[in-house]
């Protein structure tokens, strides 16, 4: 009976650390693009799929500009602190990296 006890807190230490891996909720990763150091915070693969439906256009098409304002306010922070917006990107150079690598990042 112990050995069969084994086997399953065994198995349910395997299923635990499965899901541990899969986890993307709130997983970070650094990146620097010209110079600024980013951190980007994955919402969790539901809200991924919400930010994804709402940055679609009526026909269903991708709207990059909303895509682009959802990645800004859910997944893109500066290193040092706040978020990250189109006038930021204003001043600085990186966008279409920055961009890319967010979304990358959030859609995997």
């Amino acid at each position: 009976m112990k050995n069969i006890t084994n086997q399953l807190n065994y198995r349910n230490k395997q299923k635990e650390m499965e899901r541990m891996k899969m986890a993307k909720k709130g997983t970070q990763k650094e990146t620097k693009v010209e110079g600024i150091e980013y951190i980007f915070q994955h919402p969790g693969l539901l809200e991924s799929i919400r930010m994804r439906d709402r940055s679609k256009n009526e026909g269903g098409s991708m709207n990059e500009e909303n895509l682009y304002k959802e990645l800004m306010e859910h997944v893109i922070f500066l290193k040092e602190g706040g978020k990250v917006t189109f006038d930021h990107f204003e001043e600085h150079e990186g966008f279409k990296d920055v961009i890319k690598e967010a979304i990358a990042f959030t859609f995997r």
